[in-house]
């Protein structure tokens, strides 16, 4: 008798009400289907979309094709965040295009948690497997969200953030038991991933709490992929609250301080400063005070929104990227000196990616296993 296949993901529709007015969001959720008995730990990606009224919803390229990443790809990573700079590598010419669908959507990922197996190198160094869980959400407005886009884009933080807290700890208030379960001694990461609207939304969401009911406790590493960054145009996705963003995007990336009780966790009224540190070694006495974060940038050379000399300045503002006195044409990289930030420019393409979202992933990729090996 012809055995049947196992699918290996599972695809559904959920409804999870925003922490802050119950607003009901809808969430395409994408989990990995495992016939093995050993326990197994699964790292939470939120995917966020461009600005819903100019027409962004789940249903874009950009989002099906980071969701395929995401779904598709064999991601694993040191037990602390790498701040290796990647391989230098020369131009690269487009390799086709895939159209993925999802239900299909826009590009803001967030990774919560990690790792079922590990390896050791030669050298010793360990490194962890992911099984990814992913949540690609419409924010309020778009799709069969409820509720109305807001003017100056917090409401659509509070919704990023209820995703990540739906993953981390299944309850808008922390309490519950994770969605995703690890062994009790897997090092757990997070990773913030947008494309346009959404990188913007998803550059401000601080690192998750390594556990959400303990406002004191470590945060952890976080790796933020950021696609078309809309820096030249915030002003007008905020109504002029640009601002505020970029404060918050300054202390992620410089990984500064920022306000605990500011859409990060359940809000409690105090506003207590906090350093984002790494939780590595957490409760053995070696925590670590070095900043838990790093970001990919991606963008295209011809960007209708935001030209990479905008994007530069931004980044050496509110991520300490100099940038080079001359620009080069086509295809080139820049990595900030301890590797934490890394920007691609990629010749010839513009904002959207239409027929280059296999380039896209190809460099992320790239990019990932350069700057994750161990």
């Amino acid at each position: 008798m012809a055995s049947i296949p196992i699918p290996k993901r599972y695809r559904t529709i959920v409804y999870i009400p925003s922490r802050t007015d119950g607003t009901m969001l809808e969430v395409c959720l994408s989990i990995p289907m495992s016939t093995s008995s050993q326990p197994q730990a699964y790292t939470g990606v939120v995917i966020a979309h461009p600005y819903g009224p100019l027409g962004g919803s789940y249903n874009n390229n950009v989002v099906g094709a980071l969701l395929q990443w995401f779904e598709t790809s064999s991601l694993s990573a040191p037990t602390t965040l790498s701040t290796k700079k990647p391989k230098k590598a020369g131009k690269r010419n487009s390799s086709g295009s895939r159209k993925s669908s999802l239900d299909q959507d826009t590009g803001a990922a967030a990774i919560n948690a990690v790792s079922p197996t590990s390896a050791k190198s030669a050298g010793g160094a360990q490194a962890e497997s992911f099984a990814c869980v992913i949540c690609a959400v419409n924010f309020r407005g778009c799709g069969k969200s409820k509720g109305k886009t807001s003017w100056f884009g917090e409401a659509e933080r509070e919704d990023y953030q209820t995703v990540i807290d739906f993953l981390q700890s299944g309850s808008r208030t922390g309490t519950s038991t994770s969605h995703l379960n690890s062994p009790a001694d897997a090092e757990r990461r997070d990773s913030g991933t947008g494309f346009s609207y959404g990188g913007m939304i998803a550059s401000t969401i601080p690192p998750p709490l390594r556990n959400p009911a303990d406002p004191t406790s470590a945060r952890l590493p976080t790796t933020y992929i950021l696609i078309s960054y809309p820096a030249g145009v915030a002003w007008f996705l905020t109504s002029g609250a640009q601002g505020s963003f970029n404060k918050r995007a300054k202390a992620i990336l410089r990984g500064e301080q920022y306000q605990s009780g500011d859409a990060t966790t359940a809000k409690t009224g105090a506003e207590t400063a906090t350093t984002i540190e790494s939780d590595v070694g957490a409760g053995t006495g070696e925590e670590s005070k070095k900043s838990v974060v790093e970001a990919y940038f991606i963008t295209g050379a011809h960007d209708q929104f935001t030209s990479p000399k905008t994007l530069l300045n931004w980044l050496k503002t509110n991520a300490g990227l100099n940038p080079p006195n001359k620009l080069t044409s086509g295809s080139w990289a820049l990595t900030r000196p301890d590797g934490a930030i890394h920007v691609d420019v990629v010749e010839d393409v513009d904002h959207f990616w239409l027929d280059r979202e296999q380039e896209l992933v190809d460099r992320l990729q790239s990019w990932w296993s350069n700057t994750h090996s161990v």
